[in-house]
């Protein structure tokens, strides 16, 4: 059913690569090439793609690269060298080619293979060495802990085990291998903590850690990693002592069993078990922190259990649902829907209409990352003085993390001014409103700023969840306006939805494009509809949730009952982070929009009358002062409201697809990823609807095997 304000088209559905049908693989290929280097002779394996894609190693990959360590004509050979192209070394496993696994001899099938062909590499009778050119993520950091030494070119940012993240675990010897090198603890940190974060360490950190033996300048890495295994062979230069640095960083089992533990409390909070995966590679993590374990290389019982949990774990709805995610912030991040072919025009200078702490986010980010003059605009200049003085002091954070150089900070500091008077935007190519969300003050802003600007310079508007296409109604030229929502805080969340209205030109959303990407986002395209994509979701979750508690349902079992499925906050802590005014007034526009599936709560509104901060109290419980604006509670159980809730997101997303609000379900999820940072387990949000909700979005993520009983806590009142 169309609400009051829906405007606009559907769009057209737009898929993710790989999805759908059996995907081919690109095949990376291994070159052999002898060299000799300081008196000694090395056999050089490079893995190269063609069309110069990312090394990734499928089915055919791995095989050739088997074959190539076979082939080796060792007799004179001092010692093997394995190297990558361009920016990668390798970039892990193939997951298109991974997901067409549909039993469970299949799935372990994915793993043997994969440990069989690095297995070649170990098992090698000369040293053998990773010459680490580029990022080395998965499989591709395997593949380099199955050489005996490791080099890493000073410009590597990006080494890391992302499985756990994807719903998987390291499955060709990265939690063994990782584990003799550091013992339990960093091996918990990198392979868990790390990959769920979904943080990478750079050559230097990795370094630091004793998973890197040298880091070598970017400028002629080859040549100086092979003067390093020089070094090595003619020992002239010391080896590590893997030994020592393993027992220097975990001197016990115990200790390290104390480690893992602690991280499997920490998953407990963040995930109530949710998620299958992080809680697998901690069981392998412990099972392998034994005096055989960290000897150096895997047991048969170890490698038996690695090999059954990645391919339990593969066929998982969970695992389908990350390598879906995945592949959604790769694909659509760089190729959004619905970005026309018209040329947008130059940025070169901003205007921020605002001085609040939003306004002063955008404002810090549009100087960082375009390196253009912004002018931050407000109606007093106490205001404008304070924004500067914070950005001021976040740019001096940046400063004292090693984010960002003195030179660069100051750079970015003398490009923010501020005033009060508007006409100093006249020469701004774009203009961005981030002042309080009423129609009529936006609508106002925008009249004061259209005579004082060029004809060509865009509007960009903020909003949350008002008419793009009411906001611009008396403007001269509306097809110069467009929605530009950021979500908080902005430095971090990577979505921007853009929303048009339906005199929105091409030329002002190809800028608008192009203007989300210069700021490092990934931009969404929606039509002006209330709420547009992550508001309206998260809206509709509210609406069900205060409704519930305003009915008399106990507000802890409320608030808990979605805690199984491991989202980032409960929905009143979310409700407390975004502030009870600011979605009260969300949930009235939606209300006038879409009467009929959302309510506005009596109960929040009395919050927002009392000046409360929200229904919580700093321990997470409901505070007294909401607890006496609440009727009295009866028992509620968490599995029946769960259903509920579930219930209502199902019809919303349904409802948002069948108005054409997006392209696609693949849009609804990219934005719940980048936007209300939900977790690749649920895959953004319709894979964990079709899991859960049974709702069928994505019929091809469900696998029909038997799943492994789940391990999630029940929520508070659930038995």
């Amino acid at each position: 059913m169309r609400g009051s304000i829906v405007t606009g088209k559907p769009a057209l559905r737009e898929t993710v690569p790989g999805r759908g049908a059996a995907a081919a693989e690109t095949v990376t290929e291994t070159r052999t090439a002898y060299l000799d280097h300081a008196g000694f002779r090395f056999a050089v394996l490079t893995l190269e793609n063609s069309g110069h894609r990312p090394v990734t190693l499928g089915p055919a990959s791995l095989a050739g690269f088997e074959a190539a360590v076979r082939a080796l004509d060792l007799s004179g050979v001092d010692a093997v060298a394995v190297t990558g192209k361009g920016p990668v070394f390798c970039a892990g496993a193939d997951l298109k080619t991974m997901t067409e696994a549909a039993t469970p001899e299949q799935a372990e099938d994915v793993a043997l293979r994969g440990l069989a062909a690095l297995g070649r590499l170990a098992a090698l009778p000369v040293p053998t060495f990773a010459f680490v050119n580029g990022a080395a993520l998965g499989g591709g950091l395997e593949l380099a802990l199955h050489a005996d030494y490791r080099t890493a070119a000073d410009s590597v940012r990006a080494l890391g085990f992302p499985e756990v993240r994807l719903g998987l675990v390291p499955g060709w010897g990265g939690i063994p291998r990782t584990l003799a090198l550091l013992g339990p603890a960093q091996t918990a940190r990198l392979a868990v903590t790390d990959s769920l974060a979904g943080r990478n360490l750079s050559a230097r950190a990795a370094s630091g850690l004793g998973l890197v033996d040298a880091i070598l300048r970017e400028d002629g890495f080859l040549a100086a990693s092979l003067d390093f295994a020089v070094g090595i062979l003619s020992g002239t230069a010391a080896a590590p002592s893997r030994a020592a640095r393993s027992a220097d960083q975990d001197p016990s089992v115990v200790v390290g069993s104390v480690a893992v533990e602690a991280v499997r409390a920490q998953l407990d909070v963040r995930l109530n078990g949710a998620a299958p995966a992080p809680y697998r590679a901690l069981e392998l993590i412990a099972a392998a922190a034994t005096p055989a374990g960290t000897a150096g290389t895997a047991t048969t019982s170890g490698r038996a259990a690695e090999i059954r949990a990645f391919g339990e774990l593969l066929l998982s709805d969970e695992a389908r649902a990350g390598i879906y995610a995945f592949h959604l912030t790769q694909s659509l991040a760089k190729k959004p829907a619905g970005r026309p072919a018209a040329a947008p025009l130059p940025v070169h200078s901003v205007g921020v209409v605002g001085a609040g702490l939003m306004a002063s986010q955008l404002a810090l980010v549009l100087a960082q990352q375009l390196r253009v003059p912004v002018r931050i605009t407000d109606l007093s200049q106490e205001r404008i003085d304070k924004a500067l003085e914070w950005t001021a002091g976040q740019l001096d954070k940046l400063v004292g993390r090693g984010s960002l150089g003195t030179a660069d900070a100051e750079a970015v500091r003398a490009l923010v001014t501020g005033g009060t008077d508007k006409a100093a935007f006249a020469d701004c190519d774009v203009v961005i409103e981030a002042v309080f969300e009423d129609l009529e003050l936006k609508r106002a802003v925008f009249a004061e700023l259209e005579p004082l600007l060029r004809p060509d310079a865009l509007l960009l508007t903020n909003t949350s969840s008002l008419s793009i296409e009411a906001m611009g109604a008396d403007l001269a030229r509306p097809g110069r306006l467009i929605g530009f929502h950021f979500f908080n805080p902005v430095a971090v969340l990577p979505l921007v939805e853009i929303i048009t209205a339906p005199h929105t030109d091409e030329t002002t959303l190809a800028t608008a494009f192009e203007l989300a990407r210069r700021l490092r986002k990934t931009a969404v395209l929606a039509t002006d509809t209330a709420g547009f994509v992550v508001n309206r979701v998260l809206t509709r979750l509210f609406s069900e949730i205060l409704t519930l508690i305003d009915d008399g349902a106990d507000p802890a079992v409320v608030n808990h009952s979605l805690d199984p499925l491991g989202l980032p906050m409960t929905p009143l802590q979310l409700l407390q982070f975004i502030g009870p005014a600011v979605q009260l007034h969300i949930c009235e526009a939606m209300q006038r929009a879409y009467p009929q599936r959302f309510a506005v709560s009596t109960s929040l509104t009395k919050l927002v009358a009392a000046g409360l901060p929200g229904y919580l109290d700093d321990d997470g419980g409901l505070s007294p002062a909401a607890a006496a604006l609440l009727p009295a509670s009866n028992p509620a159980d968490a599995g029946a409201i769960r259903a509920r809730i579930l219930a209502g997101l199902a019809q919303e997303v349904t409802a948002m697809l069948d108005e054409g609000v997006v392209a696609g379900p693949e849009q609804i999820d990219l934005c719940m990823i980048l936007g209300a940072n939900y977790p690749f387990h649920t895959g953004g949000l319709t894979p964990l609807l079709d899991r859960e909700a049974g709702t069928a979005f994505h019929p091809e993520l469900r696998v029909a095997v038997p799943a492994r009983p789940r391990t999630a806590r029940p929520a508070r009142g659930e038995k």
